[in-house]
């Protein structure tokens, strides 16, 4: 198992593949847009979950606890304003935490078994467009922008 370094951990809101490189203009205006519209707001990890592929391998994560609610939000957004129709009546945003790569059955147990006393909490204050690079070693990920979130009036997280 492949645990992600602390520099890639990231939350997903809308992945789109292969794209245009002369839409990159148009998705950046998109992102600035939702998150002129979102303030900052507190997340914490809650229980664990994964999936075990054959050919892929394993993937393990955290779902969200506090601030789920806050990243749909934001994911539909994002997918309205790109108009990317990643999310429809049927297929909502589920908000979770990449944790490792090539999770086996075993691995996933024993996440699960920790996941209760393993709490991982953050201020969500931006949004970032990434340009994924796939390489033998793993992604690597390019900034093309980081927008911040609106600062939460007092009161509010």
């Amino acid at each position: 198992m492949r645990w992600v370094t602390p520099e890639k951990l990231h939350l997903t809101l809308v992945f789109l593949g292969a794209t245009d490189p002369r839409r990159v203009d148009a998705l950046k205006s998109a992102v600035r847009l939702v998150a002129a519209r979102h303030a900052a707001f507190r997340v914490e990890t809650g229980a664990a979950g994964g999936r075990i592929n054959e050919w892929r391998g394993g993937v393990a994560w955290l779902r969200l606890g506090e601030g789920a609610a806050h990243v749909s939000d934001l994911a539909l957004d994002v997918d309205r304003e790109l108009g990317s129709a990643t999310y429809d009546a049927k297929r909502r945003p589920r908000p979770h935490l990449t944790v490792a790569r090539g999770a086996t059955d075993e691995a996933l147990r024993d996440l699960r078994a920790v996941a209760d006393r393993l709490r991982l909490g953050w201020t969500a204050e931006r949004l970032v467009l990434f340009r994924s690079h796939t390489e033998r070693t793993g992604s690597r990920y390019e900034v093309l922008l980081s927008a911040s979130l609106l600062q939460p009036q007092a009161g509010e997280h």
